[in-house]
């Protein structure tokens, strides 16, 4: 398949998402109508909480409610692969780096006030702990920043996205070494990707389809 079909796939098709029922150790899928609906609920979450510190514990763990049913998303859950071994971000993990941000809350609204992403960005980055890695801190400043209208102007890169990005690098889609900074430009990818919101695009490239992509 060409990029431009993969995707009008991605675009046009339901959304689902593997998450976890708060405080239990099972998996459900929820499945949105499209992927803009899925973000619309998900980050309209986070933009519905009044509370800062709730806030805060929400955005890191992962936190969010869909129909009144309350959900841990699939990037901060814990689970099991099919060896047996723990994955995931352990409540513990979690609980460090809100404590690290509630520490720093003066320099969270300044960065807040700054309505720059990356400037929250490099400020959750500053508060991050053992195993809490970039998508972690992406995904952290993603929620929090939808609460004040923060979002980025880039698309961020960090596991299956730079995996996505490095399969476009190696059709030779975008410039050569591209995947090797922080963040990619729109005027850097693909035309047809271009329009698109960075926030869409840095999921995308994590879409499986990508892998049978032909040029």
């Amino acid at each position: 398949m060409k990029l431009e079909q993969i995707l009008n796939i991605y675009t046009t098709e339901r959304y689902k998402i593997s998450v976890q029922a708060k405080e239990t150790d099972y998996s459900s899928w929820v499945v949105f109508p499209n992927y803009a609906d899925y973000f619309e609920n998900y980050l309209g979450y986070y933009k519905s909480i009044e509370d800062q510190d709730k806030l805060i514990n929400h955005a890191v763990k992962g936190i969010f409610v869909y129909k009144t049913k309350e959900y841990i998303h699939p990037h901060q859950s814990v689970w099991r692969d099919r060896g047996g071994n723990e994955r995931g971000i352990r409540p513990e993990v979690s609980d460090a780096v809100i404590e690290g941000i509630m520490e720093n809350e003066d320099k969270l609204n300044s960065a807040i006030d700054s309505k720059d992403f990356d400037t929250l960005y490099e400020f959750i980055k500053k508060n991050k702990v053992t195993k809490f890695g970039g998508l972690e801190i992406y995904d952290c400043a993603l929620r929090i920043g939808s609460k004040y209208n923060i979002s980025p102007k880039n698309v961020y890169l960090h596991g299956p996205t730079l995996i996505g990005l490095k399969t476009l690098e190696g059709k030779k889609l975008v410039e050569e070494d591209i995947s090797n900074n922080k963040t990619v430009a729109l005027k850097d990818l693909p035309e047809c990707l271009q329009n698109l919101n960075p926030i869409y695009i840095e999921d995308f490239l994590n879409f499986k389809r990508l892998d049978f992509m032909r040029i």
